[in-house]
């Protein structure tokens, strides 16, 4: 986990991104977001395709929120 402030992050963007590792962005020494490296296999990546998948079919976010309670409920009902 590294830790930058938002300055430094935003001039040193691309090397952070590359490093593949968990950056802490702090605006006056106190952390404000934590930027996370997107596993290849992880549910992140998948949702994050979904969602693209979905936006380019012309399927809006109120209905990709209903899909997603439903596919949720069929999940714990199993």
């Amino acid at each position: 986990m590294v830790f930058a402030s938002v300055r430094e992050f935003k001039t040193k963007a691309t090397r952070f991104l590359r490093s593949r590792e968990e950056v802490v962005i702090t605006k006056y020494g106190k952390p404000i977001a934590v930027l996370s490296p997107v596993e290849e296999k992880s549910a992140g990546a998948l949702l994050l395709g979904l969602r693209r998948v979905l936006k380019e079919a012309g399927i809006s976010k109120m209905e990709m929120l209903d899909i997603l309670g439903e596919v949720r409920k069929e999940v714990y009902r199993s």
